[in-house]
């Protein structure tokens, strides 16, 4: 994309909030899926390389989530680091509440912009047989959940996602914080979630095992969950601490049960051809400065989960303790027919990590 085309893309996002900007501009990005629009090197850069002294990048990242977001504030922190390591040869716009997960990804393969920041739907539209990474009860804590994502169980989903989506994946996940289940009563054991309505995102994966563990799972907008609850429409929901507290879930709800399912991840994707557009010492800079952000990140947030967990409890929600051993074995066969019918590899094998 030219420069001056990228100046106007960026001035149109930030008017538009990012959204109205994927739909006035995915029509003039073309349909090819090489993402070099028109710059005269093919690399979706606004300079040239040689693989040595490459030219000036801008770069526009847009990300799902809103301003003021922990990871857009972390993304904004490696932009200027960036800046600074690479003399300003390399410049990035984050630009938040840019779209839908799919719409950035697709804006990203394309080369309308040049990178994103995403939940984990690289694995559900690149490596759906491996989503068991990102699914209730799998695992038993987070630091089995991230080795399985470096496992070489996930490396054709890496490789679909540059061959396909144009996409090169940052391998390191931001955590997001475990995810529990609230309610107006606590469940301690499955038994005690039998046939209540819980609201779970559009995943049917996690619908079969919510609803193979006896749960009614019910498939809510996040923007209307509060209402949801607040008006019975649904009895319980499951989301992050921090989720719970910044959008007042537990004004609606009592009790918090601490099963710690599963821990919620953010990711970062780049369009290959930008990338492989800058010198290779930039392209160093870009990478490990935002892996090492990642991390920072992920150590910050596990330490803020437990003071959100405070305050909620502060805020007059009961935390439970549940017998998460009990939890792990309701799970255990509707988790064994999701991987027979629909996942690779086995569960002993992703056990075993």
């Amino acid at each position: 994309m030219p420069q001056q085309s990228r100046r106007n893309f960026i001035e149109q996002a930030a008017v538009l909030g990012g959204a109205g900007a994927l739909t006035s501009l995915a029509g003039c990005s073309g349909d090819g899926g090489d993402g070099s629009g028109d710059s005269s090197d093919g690399s979706g850069t606004t300079g040239t390389s040689d693989g040595g002294s490459g030219g000036e990048t801008e770069m526009l990242i847009g990300s799902v989530f809103p301003s003021g977001h922990v990871i857009n504030e972390m993304a904004n922190s490696w932009a200027e680091t960036v800046s600074e390591e690479t003399g300003d040869r390399v410049s990035i716009t984050i630009e938040p509440a840019f779209g839908g997960e799919s719409e950035v990804m697709e804006q990203t393969r394309i080369g309308s912009i040049d990178g994103t920041i995403i939940g984990t739907r690289w694995v559900i539209d690149y490596d759906p047989e491996n989503f068991w990474v990102e699914s209730p009860f799998v695992f038993e804590n987070w630091e089995q959940q991230k080795r399985a994502f470096q496992t070489e169980f996930l490396d054709d989903g890496r490789e679909r996602l540059r061959e396909e989506g144009n996409q090169l994946l940052i391998n390191q996940p931001v955590y997001r914080g475990y995810r529990h289940t609230s309610g107006n009563k606590a469940f301690e054991t499955p038994e005690d979630i039998q046939g209540v309505n819980l609201r779970v995102p559009d995943l049917s994966p996690w619908v079969n095992i919510w609803e193979g563990i006896g749960a009614s799972p019910t498939t809510v907008a996040f923007d209307e969950l509060y209402s949801a609850l607040q008006q019975g429409v649904v009895k319980s929901q499951e989301n992050p601490a921090e989720t719970v507290l910044s959008a007042s879930l537990h004004e609606v709800q009592s009790h918090y049960t601490l099963t710690r399912h599963l821990a919620s991840t953010g990711w970062f994707t780049l369009n290959a051809d930008t990338f492989s557009g800058m010198s290779d010492g930039d392209q160093s800079v870009v990478r490990d400065t935002l892996t090492q952000s990642i991390q920072d990140l992920s150590s910050d947030i596990q330490e803020s989960e437990s003071q959100a967990l405070d305050e909620l409890e502060s805020e007059g929600m009961t935390l439970v303790e549940p017998d998460r051993d009990a939890w792990l074995a309701a799970a255990e066969d509707p988790l064994r027919t999701q991987f027979e019918e629909s996942w690779n590899p086995s569960l002993e094998e992703v056990r075993n990590i």
